[in-house]
């Protein structure tokens, strides 16, 4: 499934751009996934299992919920300079993730084959909300909107 697909034809972003978007696909199971740093390996998604219908954060891992226990999902990942603008959809919350290396990526239970990654300007603590879209046209395939940007300094 090419994951721009499952977005065609939606405007995801009507009141400003973000600087930076990758569109995913990925097969889960047990009802949940992950944004991950880096490219997932030795990221510790077990203290990120999410809560119900809520994300969960851990460091270098925030869990989130998917509806179906097992099937397709399309993500569209967006990087913002500034905090992002509300998306449309279930908010399924907002948590942190820290990002040393500027790079964030989505997997499974199983790990997952390189994906594509979405590379930030800053390393560091970013801020990340997810919304569940209503499914596409075809009404198969769950759909996400992931957005990051960097924490605000703290004075």
């Amino acid at each position: 499934m090419d994951p721009e697909v499952a977005f065609a034809g939606e405007v995801l972003y009507p009141q400003a751009q973000p600087w930076e978007v990758v569109f995913d696909a990925l097969w889960v199971s047990h009802s949940e996934f992950w944004l991950v740093a880096g490219d997932g390996f030795g990221a510790d998604i077990v203290t990120a299992i999410p809560e119900g219908d809520s994300v969960r954060g851990s460091g270098e891992a925030i869990g989130i919920p998917t509806q179906g226990s097992a099937g397709r999902i399309a993500v569209v990942l967006s990087a913002w300079e500034e905090p992002a603008p509300d998306g449309r959809g279930v908010l399924l919350g907002m948590s942190r993730i820290t990002a040393p290396d500027r790079e964030l990526a989505l997997v499974n239970v199983e790990g997952r084959e390189p994906g594509p990654v979405l590379v930030l300007r800053d390393e560091g603590d970013h801020e990340v909300k997810v919304w569940r879209l209503a499914p596409g046209s075809d009404g198969a395939v769950e759909r996400y909107d992931v957005r990051v940007w960097l924490c605000p300094a703290r004075g």
